[in-house]
């Protein structure tokens, strides 16, 4: 409803702009049959005639051919039909023409004024009408193939924002379902940083709520979140896990997807420290080098592992999202080794500056 209410409401100055892109372009159809009586006769009004019995035909030609042969027969695919009612609106409009300039002739051989043979040279009458109709044609064609393509590419657009939007919803959930497991072993244990560990996931939430939306948000609120999730599971593993993280940029302006890189340090604590019965480790690097982004997430990969009765959600959803957002411009490698499990993506930067 929104768009036809939008389209309403520009309608008066599109109406506008399309009479007066109509207008231009007859006025230079117009000169155009003017100036080639011109050149061989002097103005008067027998040349302003010749000219406008042109201009009459080729308006009644275009508009026959693209407001009704076009939308009515072409646009259904019927080939065949509109080139025969094409070929005829142009050979009855062409004859109409050659009868009022022949009509025009008699009247100039009555008033005994100097007849120019260009006004009786059917060749050149009918070059000079269907020249003017092929360009207003040509045109129309154009229009519409720009008008589809257009169309097309909103519509693609359109249903890649929503396929977005699908995997943020499913991102979300499983994001939370992780984090609300930490707060409970910590309420069962009642340990005295349960309100700090609520205050974290308030900031989470805060997060997902209000920043997940925007199609790219500052990497610095990415690195705080990372921050809280990583302290969250640190208190939920006590001293099973050895994690080291870093970061390393040279501009503030960096601004990245939301929830691109946290499902990945989920899956290193999901796979190696909640399966491995020993002391585990999990490295993560997040650095700046040139034009792109390089990110690490390495695991360690314990011998006695519990079997997980959940699958990779959340990384499924990064890489689908991955592949929408930045098509061949990414690398992602993700390797098995015999110890650990490795993770590197790289991803373009995208800055933003302060003016934006």
């Amino acid at each position: 409803m929104q768009i036809f209410d939008s389209k309403k409401m520009n309608m008066p100055l599109n109406k506008t702009v399309r009479i007066s892109v109509h207008f231009l372009f007859w006025l230079c159809a117009w000169f155009f049959f003017f100036f080639y009586y011109k050149r061989y006769s002097e103005v008067n009004a027998y040349t302003l005639a010749a000219s406008i019995i042109n201009l009459a035909a080729a308006i009644a030609t275009v508009y026959t051919i693209n407001y009704y042969l076009i939308p009515k027969i072409l646009l259904k695919n019927e080939w065949k039909k509109f080139i025969a009612y094409a070929f005829v609106a142009i050979v009855l409009f062409f004859y109409i023409e050659l009868l009022l300039t022949l009509f025009l002739v008699v009247k100039l051989l009555d008033d005994e004024q100097r007849l120019f043979p260009e006004m009786i040279d059917v060749v050149m009458l009918f070059f000079n009408m269907f020249f003017v109709v092929f360009i207003a044609i040509a045109i129309k064609f154009y229009k519409r193939w720009s008008e589809k393509d257009y169309l097309e590419q909103k519509v693609q657009k359109e249903k890649v924002e929503v396929e977005l939007q699908m995997l943020k919803t499913q991102i979300n959930p499983h994001f939370l379902f992780n984090t609300l497991n930490s707060i409970y072993v910590l309420a069962m244990k009642k340990s005295d940083q349960t309100a700090d560990t609520v205050m974290k996931l308030s900031d989470m939430l805060d997060y997902i709520l209000y920043k997940i939306d925007a199609p790219m948000i500052p990497v610095s609120a990415e690195i705080q979140i990372i921050e809280n999730f990583i302290a969250l599971e640190k208190i939920r593993f006590t001293n099973r896990v050895n994690l080291i993280f870093s970061s390393e940029f040279k501009s503030k302006d960096i601004q990245i997807p939301p929830m691109l890189i946290i499902p990945f340090i989920e899956n290193a604590f999901k796979h190696g420290v909640a399966k491995s019965m020993g002391k585990s480790w999990i490295k993560v690097s997040i650095q700046e080098t040139g034009q792109m982004m390089n990110i690490a997430v390495s695991n360690s990969k314990g011998q006695n592992q519990l079997k997980s009765e959940t699958g990779g959600i959340g990384l499924e959803n990064v890489k689908k999202r991955l592949e929408i957002l930045y098509h061949d411009s990414y690398k992602l490698d993700i390797a098995e080794k015999i110890n650990s499990y490795e993770v590197l993506l790289s991803i373009p930067i995208n800055q933003q500056t302060q003016n934006d």
